[in-house]
């Protein structure tokens, strides 16, 4: 039986555990801590969770002390390698959003980490479970596409539906355009997504350059990016983001020998899938089951349940991998 510590209290909590991490018989919300207990408290009272902590030391060392057996740290990136580290004193399986970790330092840290802990660490990169993701990542593998030469993906926002308007508005800035907090800009938010993508998709990445540039000075993060990606098969290809952008763009485009593959990265945006092959346009539609983290806490579930079984122990490495990418990218 998994039994839950949620650490944070945000949109994605909510989601995950109206359709995910309340399984009879296999997993259990035991508890909650936050700073915020207002809005915790509503939501335990909603979900019926029994207990919630205020985040103080006191009550992290009760819920370690406690038959809490795994830790879903939803909070701001700054805070997750400081409850990773904390947790694994003695809770085996611990679940993180993304980015795993920011920090070069953190990296290096959480890598002697996994060596000493005996832990069961996974990464929320949702969009590896989700039906429309996995048809491409298979039709690549089949070679349908033939080779596979370039790729490109872009993720631009509209300002108007962005952040940014609301700070020129002078409300306060989002915690996502706080370097301390964040990591970096959109690059640390939905860059994440596509870098773990590539790696889903295309493979490891090897080497990346970047440019950077922060046009509307309103705070400490980067307005637009664009990176340089030679993968370790010799695949190549290019990613830019930008949070200013006077248009809407979000697409990811995959090219090949013998076909080309174009798709939208935001999951609410559109499930097709458009395919040029042999002259002729070929337009796919796949449908991908809601709510959207089910597909990848089902199968998290499934794994730490065997794992916990059998004492067994895995870390998935996409995790290390996206944020060692995201450091580069954004020290470039």
């Amino acid at each position: 039986m998994l039994k839950w510590c949620i650490v944070g209290c945000g949109d994605v909590v909510h989601r995950l555990v109206q359709d995910s991490l309340q399984i009879a018989g296999s997993s259990k919300v035991e508890c909650i801590l936050t700073d915020n207990m207002v809005e915790a408290k509503k939501f335990a009272k909603k979900y019926k969770i029994n207990k919630v902590f205020k985040n103080t030391k006191k009550n992290i060392n009760l819920i370690i002390k406690s038959d809490v057996n795994s830790v879903y740290i939803a909070t701001p990136p700054n805070n997750h390698f400081y409850y990773i580290k904390v947790f694994s004193k003695k809770i085996l399986n611990i679940v993180c959003e993304k980015p795993l970790v920011i920090k070069k330092n953190e990296i290096i840290g959480l890598t002697k980490l996994i060596k000493k802990k005996k832990i069961n660490l996974f990464t929320c990169f949702y969009r590896r479970y989700l039906e429309k993701f996995i048809y491409i990542e298979k039709m690549i593998k089949k070679k349908f596409m033939g080779d596979i030469l370039y790729f490109d993906t872009k993720y631009f926002h509209n300002e108007k539906n962005h952040p940014t308007a609301q700070i020129i508005k002078g409300k306060k800035i989002p915690w996502r355009f706080v370097k301390e907090i964040s990591g970096g800009g959109n690059i640390f938010d939905m860059g994440t997504h596509a870098i773990d993508l590539i790696d889903f998709f295309l493979g490891e990445i090897d080497q990346v350059n970047s440019f950077k540039h922060n046009y509307k000075g309103l705070y400490n993060v980067e307005d637009m990016l664009i990176a340089n990606f030679k993968l370790k098969n010799n695949i190549i290809g290019q990613a830019s983001w930008c949070s200013v952008s006077s248009k809407k763009i979000d697409e990811f485009n995959i090219y090949g020998s013998k076909a080309s593959i174009h798709f939208s990265m935001n999951i609410s945006e559109s499930d097709n899938i458009i395919i040029f092959k042999d002259g002729k346009k070929i337009l796919k539609r796949i449908r991908m089951k809601q709510p959207l983290h089910k597909n990848m806490m089902k199968k998290f579930i499934k794994d730490l349940l065997f794992l916990n079984k059998n004492k067994k122990l895995h870390v998935m490495k996409n995790g290390f991998k996206t944020s060692e990418i995201l450091n580069k990218i954004s020290n470039n």
